[in-house]
């Protein structure tokens, strides 16, 4: 899912087992809700061939809300999952894009998420940052961006996956602490974490690898 993008409505209906009403989300986010573990599943891209000894998968595809003339993609989330070609080993990440108008960059540096034991907090891995200037936004500050992943266990994101039930609203939540003090709020659907975890099943089903992360 498309973190913070269909306001806080969304993610307080996200909440694990909230019941919402899908009337009262935007279109966006009933498309999003009403998509299934297999939806994205399906849609997950793989990166391999053969001089690759790690294969990727990403639900990126999965979802993306688009804006404007344009159809751009602003503030975004999804997963990847690093899969070794030899053993089946597998380690994830949680990518997020967060883009914003400022003067100045808010360096996010570490971010808070839901296990069963109760909210985690670790440092992000910082992949870079861009800012768009034009004279029009020179006095409002710039188009700026910036990219983070966070490693995931394994054994959090299928309890996580456990909590899509059809027809439902589950989803997880992660807040993202800046050096500037402000925070970002994102939620991802459970069905995503479902759907990117059968694909790395898949994958490891079609090339007779074992599982395990």
């Amino acid at each position: 899912m498309r973190t913070w993008a269909f306001g806080p409505l969304l993610g307080l209906c996200l909440a694990a087992g909230s019941n919402a009403h899908a009337a009262d989300l935007p279109a966006s986010a009933r498309r999003m809700l009403a998509m299934t573990p297999e939806d994205f599943e399906r849609s997950a891209s793989v990166k391999d061939d053969a001089l690759e000894v790690v294969a990727t998968i990403t639900t990126e595809p999965g979802f993306q809300e688009r804006h404007g003339l344009l159809r751009l993609v602003f503030s975004d989330n999804f997963l990847r999952a690093f899969l070794s070609k030899t053993s089946g080993a597998t380690t994830y990440q949680l990518y997020q894009r967060i883009v914003y108008y400022g003067r100045l960059y808010k360096y996010f540096r570490v971010v808070n998420y839901e296990t069963l034991g109760g909210p985690k907090s670790v440092e992000v891995l910082d992949l870079g940052r861009t800012a768009e200037c034009s004279r029009s936004q020179l006095f409002g500050g710039c188009l700026r961006t910036e990219t983070v992943a966070v490693p995931i266990d394994e054994s959090l994101l299928k309890t996580i996956a456990t909590r899509y039930v059809p027809g439902a609203v589950a989803g997880w939540h992660f807040r993202f602490k800046a050096q500037s003090g402000e925070d970002y709020d994102g939620v991802m659907a459970a069905a995503e974490v479902a759907g990117l975890l059968a694909k790395v099943a898949d994958y490891r089903r079609e090339h007779g690898l074992a599982g395990g992360g």
